[in-house]
């Protein structure tokens, strides 16, 4: 195989790690700001009741979004990580 053929074939495999990083990346964009929406949207609905259990339950939010959130981080970091080639 010719050099500029094997460098060619190395540049088309970083473009398509580099799409699928951008594709990730929006995921995971998208579902960060879908968790935001809902959590907050779930919170802003409890708080509207103003009962004693308001603190506990707007806590109970924050704490399942926290939950989604470090899924999320998890998976970017594993997601770096086979992109950098540390697969285990």
């Amino acid at each position: 195989m010719s050099e500029a053929l094997q460098f060619t074939r190395a540049e088309h495999g970083v473009a398509e790690l580099q799409q699928e990083v951008v594709r990730m990346a929006d995921m995971v964009c998208e579902a960060t700001r879908q968790a935001a929406l809902d959590g907050i949207g779930s919170a802003l609905s409890i708080a509207a009741d103003r009962t004693p259990e308001t603190p506990d339950r707007v806590r109970e939010i924050a704490n399942q979004v926290l939950a989604r959130a470090q899924i999320m981080q998890n998976e970017i970091d594993r997601f770096l990580a086979v992109a950098r080639g540390q697969q285990h």
